[in-house]
């Protein structure tokens, strides 16, 4: 008899567990449409999302050098796409999702836009790049920038180092090469730090780092994506993906 109300305690139990675990949030290797699903059914907050990414790269960007740096007003902009969702006024089909955008990207924030290189610090551009404003219209949260192989490799370097942002490492084989001259996107995705990052290539470096860190890389035909405000190396063959 005790034996079997133990068992039948036990199966309580999980199935208490089971239920719990079918209305948490998987955080880890979450994608846009899972993380747009948690917002709707209640399960996930901007919030706890930005949280969860802020910790992980304080967590692992000293090892990784994926980000640059992060924006110090991305929570700011997760409580109020909450707020907009509690209320019912959400718009955008970005509302709340952390997006990091690489460093050659402009942003008119706190940030910086250095390509990575000192000689660009403190820097203040006019105006968000055409993708950053895309992405701010589509209520994306920018969490900060993700780091580069310095002016994307027009400078000759190690793929991945930048005078700001270090070595970024491959985070599945930490001697591998990350591939350039997106890397901190391609690092940050795989190592959970973003959802979601933006890259550019003039050749390979999107697809490249997305190969190299076993992530999904798009590279948009040149000319389909806006480039302005994007540090260039040539208009030939620039693109943002």
């Amino acid at each position: 008899m005790a034996s079997l109300q133990l068992q039948a305690v036990a199966a309580v139990l999980a199935l208490v567990a089971g239920a719990g675990a079918a209305h948490s949030f998987e955080f880890h290797e979450a994608t846009v449409e899972a993380i747009q699903l948690g917002f709707s059914n209640g399960t996930l907050t901007s919030t706890a999302l930005v949280r969860f990414y802020l910790d992980q790269i304080g967590r692992l960007n000293p090892l990784l050098h994926a980000v640059i740096e992060v924006n110090p007003d991305a929570l700011r902009q997760a409580k109020h796409a909450d707020a907009e969702r509690r209320r019912g006024t959400a718009t955008g089909s970005l509302r709340g999702v952390p997006v990091l955008l690489k460093d050659n990207i402009a942003t008119r924030d706190a940030l910086n836009t250095t390509a990575g290189s000192l000689a660009l610090l403190g820097s203040v551009v006019k105006r968000d790049a055409g993708v950053a404003a895309r992405l701010r219209r589509a209520g994306a949260v920018v969490l900060g920038k993700a780091s580069l192989s310095e002016w994307a490799n027009f400078r000759p370097v190690e793929a991945g180092w930048s005078a700001r942002g270090g070595q970024a490492r491959n985070p599945y084989v930490l001697s591998s090469t990350p591939c350039g001259s997106s890397a901190g996107s391609g690092v940050a995705v795989a190592a959970n730090m973003a959802a979601v990052t933006l890259g550019t290539e003039t050749d390979g470096s999107i697809l490249c780092p997305s190969s190299f860190n076993s992530v999904v890389g798009i590279k948009p035909t040149l000319g389909l994506t806006s480039r302005a405000g994007v540090v260039p190396i040539t208009p030939l063959q620039d693109t943002v993906g």
